[in-house]
Formats: structure tokens, sequence, C-alpha cells
């Protein structure tokens, strides 16, 4: 019996001792509701010790959370015969204050004879379990959020099979499926044929791997037929033993990114097949970009870096100063700059003609400055061209110079012979008066001719300069009709004009005023059939004053009216009418009207029915308007001519013979020379006021005499040099000037020319 009772009393001290080591907190409740026992434990997941349990058996209700406290109490006052064991998880209220889970396991104990002994209970710590799920839970819930608000498609995929186990919105929509038929295929299923072996590849190598993720750009099938480029990243999932569980996926549609790429690789083919040189340069101005014809443009090596250049290095030193003050700054404030320029070879140093276009590249969003780019033109072969174009024009103005000069020249004497003729006197024999007529309407026919094929050589290159002045519109009509009257009696017209009043005033070249009107009145009186009728009206339009002029002749069709002012077009005349003229003057008239600021219309209803010429001019404002009398005809004081000495200077006999019998006719003394030191020695002892110089002498040319002869007597006053030559163009004019001459005439020369010259000299 004592045996017994001792190896009964050391089992009781061996369940007291492991109930005093127990981890968890663990008390017993006895069948009246007393506390029993509480372990030790109770101090370490409390704060509060087992004899304060003992002290207060209220503190167990009392040190439970407020929200846990009727649970708590409801469960310890229950039927234990309900309760075989059951759990609750709790909040308590730690001594230092701190809040605390408790998992509370409960089981009824009962004595050997089945009588209720009391609850059993254990409370376990499990406030970093709480926390742990807890955070497990936020982290559920993110991943959701995340998950199912992606703007990228999202998916959950069974590794091996490749069985889709979650989707999100967004990747229906990329795949044109729904969820629950997503999730009944795998990706094999949705990848495009031609993908799916090296798709295979990859992913496989990615499965087997630890560490390695699924990174690829591949093709999908949409449910619609439609395929997309996507680029897919894909993680994986592993247990301790690095078997993958899961795979997780981003999934974003980059088809029109691959559209762009593929748009960009189009043009960088383009680019680099392009003959312009093509660049790009960051905002400092360092070379970022320069195509293969670029870098042959300029003598650099194909495998030269644009890195090591910037666009100062392409542009010839002494064209800097533009580049940056001018191009550069209209770059940087307008964004663009375009024209003719220069680059530099970078091996021989010459300078490249080119069309530079060169723009700033923006940011399309914020409008920042990104880049410099330049799309520019080797314009070497057009600038050579038009080099060969200009040289040609040059030329074909010389021969026409010279033509006109070598034509004029004879033209000269047979004109002054003519006015000797008249100044002598014809007599009564007509067919001595007709002969002179015809020589004096002919020589003049073949100077207008002249004028023509060198007005329009100089129209066609911008090279015609007006003598502008306020006239009077009246004056030039009148000179006009003057000199188309003999034509219009020649042919039987009946010829009407109204003149304008004299208020009608105009700002412009009367001479060219004069040749505009003339050449449309003789276009007239040419296309008018015989015993036709010509009229020239005016008419007040607003600010403008036209100028008309009808006929009744052949007309014109609508395709002649649109290239009638085409240089060396000619209609067809009337069958008694002989075809006349280069087909030049329409051609003048329209160009010299529109540097009048006015324009020329034509008008007519057809073949047969006529036609109407219209010069529009601009007139003058009231408030520029001033009296001016029509200019009176210069005379010359017969007493003044005997005193005068004049110096004709001609290599050719006859012109000088001829000029010089008409000066003498009207009592001037003359003297001729046929070369510059003739007339170098002639000057000395004849002391002429007037010297009527040929530029094209042989030897000392008219230019040099007028230089040496202007050094000897430097005032006009004592001695007037005038050039007098077959050169009309405005280069001899101004090479005349250059040397010292008064005054630059062109033969043959007028008598009302002659006269208003002499006029100017004073006895």
């Amino acid at each position: 019996m004592e045996a017994a009772l001792c190896e009964l009393s050391r089992k009781a001290e061996i369940c007291q001792l492991l109930a005093e080591h127990t981890f968890d907190w663990e008390y017993w409740i006895g069948s009246d509701g007393g506390l029993r026992w509480i372990s030790p434990a109770c101090q370490e997941v409390t704060g509060y010790s087992a004899d304060e349990f003992q002290a207060d058996p209220r503190l167990l209700v009392a040190i439970m959370h407020p929200q846990d406290r009727h649970r708590f109490s409801d469960h310890l006052s229950g039927e234990p015969s309900c309760q075989p064991g059951s759990q609750l998880r709790l909040r308590l209220q730690h001594a230092s204050g701190e809040v605390r889970w408790i998992e509370h396991a409960c089981k009824p104990v009962y004595w050997p004879d089945g009588s209720f002994a009391g609850r059993r209970v254990v409370n376990r710590d499990v406030t970093d379990t709480m926390k742990v799920e807890q955070a497990l839970r936020e982290s559920e819930h993110q991943f959701r959020l995340m998950f199912e608000l992606a703007t990228v498609g999202m998916v959950v995929v069974e590794p091996k099979t490749r069985r889709l186990l979650r989707v999100n919105e967004r990747l229906c929509r990329l795949l044109g499926y729904e969820a629950d038929e997503l999730l009944r295929m795998t990706f094999s299923e949705l990848t495009h044929p031609d993908d799916l072996a090296f798709d295979a590849i990859r992913y496989q190598g990615a499965l087997h791997q630890e560490d390695t993720d699924y990174f690829v750009e591949k093709r999908y099938i949409r449910k619609d037929g439609r395929v997309i480029w996507a680029l897919v990243n894909a993680t994986f999932i592993r247990d301790e033993a690095g078997h993958p569980l899961r795979a997780l996926a981003a999934i974003i549609d980059i088809t029109d990114r691959r559209a762009a790429e593929a748009r960009a690789r189009e043009l960088a083919a383009v680019v680099e097949c392009s003959s312009d040189f093509i660049g790009i340069a960051s905002l400092d101005r360092r070379g970022a970009y320069l195509n293969e014809a670029g870098k042959k443009l300029v003598g650099l090596d194909p495998d030269a870096e644009p890195e090591a250049f910037r666009i100062d290095d392409f542009i010839l030193p002494e064209d800097l100063p533009f580049f940056r003050e001018t191009i550069m700054r209209a770059v940087e404030r307008s964004g663009r700059w375009a024209g003719e320029f220069r680059f530099r070879h970078f091996r021989t140093q010459e300078p490249i003609a080119v069309f530079y276009d060169a723009l700033r590249i923006d940011d399309p969003e914020t409008g920042r400055p990104l880049q410099y780019a330049t799309v520019t033109r080797d314009i070497r072969k057009e600038k050579a061209a038009e080099e060969a174009l200009l040289e040609g024009d040059r030329r074909k103005d010389e021969f026409l110079a010279m033509v006109g000069h070598e034509l004029r020249n004879p033209m000269a004497p047979i004109r002054n012979a003519v006015e000797i003729i008249r100044a002598i006197g014809i007599g009564e024999d007509q067919r001595i008066a007709w002969a002179v007529e015809v020589l004096d309407r002919q020589t003049a026919h073949m100077g207008r001719l002249l004028d023509d094929l060198l007005d329009v050589s100089r129209i066609l290159r911008d090279g015609i300069e007006l003598e502008s002045r306020e006239i009077a519109l009246r004056d030039v009509v009148r000179q006009s009709v003057d000199g188309v009257r003999a034509m219009m009696q020649e042919r039987g017209h009946q010829f009407h004009y109204e003149l304008p009043p004299a208020e009608v005033r105009v700002q412009g070249d009367p001479v060219r005023l004069s040749q505009i009107l003339l050449n449309l009145l003789v276009n007239a009186a040419r296309y008018t059939a015989n015993q036709g009728e010509v009229r020239v009206d005016y008419v007040l339009a607003g600010a403008e004053v036209v100028v008309e002029i009808k006929d009744n002749g052949q007309g014109m069709s609508e395709a002649q009216i649109e290239s009638m002012f085409g240089a060396f077009t000619q209609g067809v005349p009337p069958p008694e009418s002989a075809a006349g003229g280069l087909g030049l003057g329409l051609t003048i008239a329209r160009r010299l009207a529109e540097l009048h600021g006015g324009r020329l219309e034509a008008l007519s209803d057809g073949p047969g029915r006529g036609a109407e010429l219209r010069l529009y001019l601009p007139l003058l404002s009231d408030d520029r308007l001033t009296s001016a009398d029509t200019p009176a005809v210069a005379q010359v004081d017969a007493g003044c001519a005997e005193a005068l000495k004049v110096l004709v200077v001609d290599d050719n006999a006859d012109v000088s013979s001829a000029l010089a019998m008409l000066l003498e006719i009207q009592g001037y003394q003359v003297r001729t020379a046929s070369s510059g030191h003739e007339a170098l020695d002639l000057v000395s002892d004849f002391r002429p006021r007037l010297a009527l110089l040929d530029i094209g002498l042989p030897g000392m040319d008219g230019l040099e005499l007028a230089r040496r002869l202007r050094q000897r007597y430097p005032d006009p006053g004592r001695l007037m040099l005038v050039a007098l030559t077959g050169l009309g163009h405005e280069h001899a004019r101004e090479r005349s000037l250059a040397a010292g001459f008064d005054d630059h005439l062109v033969k043959p020369l007028e008598q009302s020319t002659l006269r208003a010259l002499l006029a100017r000299l004073s006895c």
C-alpha cells in the first residue's frame, strides 16, 4: 500500500512538473466554476501571474477584449454536456496594454465514476500567427485588386499543361474570349501556329531552370481570327524543392508597337537608300545619326561615327556666322529653316552646294525640343545646270547685242541719208519721195524688230528698268495712234479713237507705255481684213483706267486666247495681209503692263467675230495729281547751232559721214574721226562741245576714249560725251556711264532724240 502511494505521489509530481513547464497557458475550472489550477505560462501570455488569477478568479473574464468578453463568458457558462471539446480565437488585453490573440481550447473532464469534474482549458498565444494570416489576407486582397485592375492581361497558369486557371478582364478583352471560355483552354491553343515551336523551346527552358523567367514576344490568335502581337512575361511559383506550382504571367498588347517598328524599319531602309543627306543631332548639335548618302556627300568614311562630329563641323568656316546667327536661330525660334546653303567636304575642303532643310523635333505631348534633324539635297548638278543656263543666257544676250550692233550700224547711215535728202529737198519727183518714205519706214520697222528681240531677252530675265514718272495718259494714246495711223490708212481701216481727258494720269514710263499700245494697235490692224474697223476707247473703273482696243477682225478661239501672249506665238493673218514680226510684241506688252502694276486681257466671241484687247493701269490718286503740261518738242536756236562744235567718232565711214553731213546741214561745225587716237589728236585743236562716240572702235575702244577725254575735260559743261552705239542693253548703258559718258544712245539715232540732245547744249 505504501509503495502504491509512493508511486502515485511520484506520478503526481511528474504531472505537476509537466503542467508548470508547459508552453501554453493552461488552467482547470472545477465543477463549481472555481479556478482550481493555473499554469505559470499565464505570466508570458497575459502579463499576470498565477497568484493574481488565484486571488481574483474574475480576472479571467476581465482581461478579455470587450468585443470578445461576452462570447467567452457564454462559452464558460454553457452546459458541459454540449461541449465535448471546442476551440475559439479570442482577443485579450495584456497587462502591458497590448492586444493579443489566443486560441482557446476547452474540454470537459469527468471523474472515473462519470461525474463532471470541471473543464480543462488550454490557451495558446497565436498573435504572431494572426498577424501572418492578416498579412496574407491583405496580400491576397492586394493581389486580387492588382490582378483584376491591371492595365495588362494577367493570368495564372498550371505550369505543366499550360492550362489557364485564372484570368483578368483585360486579358479577356485582349483575346476576345469570355473568362469561362479561356479557363477551358491552354496557351498552346491560343498561340499562332508559326510561333509554337520556338515558344515551346523558350517555355520549357524557363520551366526547368530556377531563377529563370519566361519572357517572349509572340503572336496570339483572337477569337475573331485577328492576329495580335503580345509581350509575355511569366514568373514561376515553386515549392521548396524548386518544382513549379503555378505560373503568373503579364501579357501586353504590342501590335501597334510592332507595326510602328515595322514602319520604322521600312523608313530606316528608305532613309539608308535615300540619295539625300539625312541626319539627326542632339540639342547641343552633337551628331546622333547620319545615313550613308550623307557620309558619302561630305567625304566621310562609311564607318564614321556621327557622334564624333558636331553640326558646325559640316559648315565652311566663312559660313559659320550665317549658320549660327540666322539658320540656327530660325530653327530654335520657329522650328525650321530651308534654303540654299553650302556644306564642307571633309577631305577636299571644297564647298558643296545643297538645299538645306533644318528642322527641330519636338516632343508631341509636351512640345519640348528633343533633337535637330535635316533632309539635305545635293544640288550641285542643278547649280551647274543653272550656271549653264545663265551662261547660255549671257551668250545669247551677247549674240543678240552683237546682232543688234551689227545691224544697227548699217541702219544708222541709211536713216541719216534719208534725213539728209529731206533736209536738202526732195523736189517734185514723187518717185524720190516714195523711195525716201520706204527707206524711212523699213529702217524704222527693222529697228522695232531689233528692239523686240532685245526686249524679250531682258524681259525673260527681268532686266527691264522703267524710267517712271507722272504722265497724262492721253499723251501716250495720241503718240501710239500717230505711230500706227499710216498702217491703218494703208489697209483701209476705219480708225476711231477717243483720247482720255488730261486729268487721267498714271505713273509710268511713257516710252514703254506707248510701246504697249503700239503693239496692241499693230496686232489689231494686222489681224483685221482690209477695210475693217479698229477702235480705241477708255473706261474709268474705280482705281484703274482701262484702254480698250477693239476690232472686227478674224477673232480668236479660247485656245488662241490662252496662248496669244506666249513668246514667238503668231496667229494666221487674213489672206490679203502677209504675216509680219517675230511674235514677240504681245509677250513684251504683257510684261511691260505688269511692270507698271497693270495687266493685259484678251476677249473674243470666237473666230470671225473680232477681238478686244484691254490694258488696265492703276490711276494716280487725287493727292498725287499735279498739273503737268505736255512736254514741248525740243527746238534748237539757229544762232546757237552755228557756234556748236560736234565731234563724231566711228570706224564705219558711212555712219560718221552721214551723221556729220546731217549735222552740218543744220548748221553745226563737225569733225569726224575713225579711231580713238585720231579723236584725241583732233580734240586739242577743234575743242568740240559735243562728242558722239562709237563704243566698238578698233584699238582704243570708245570706253577708254571717253575715260581719257573725261580726264582732260572733267566738266560736262565744256564737253558732253555721248555714246552712240548698236549696243542697247542695260549692261552696256551702265558701262558707258561708268566710263564718263553723259548719255548712252542706240543706233539708228532718231531725229527727235538728236534734237533733244542738241537742245541740252548751251551756246
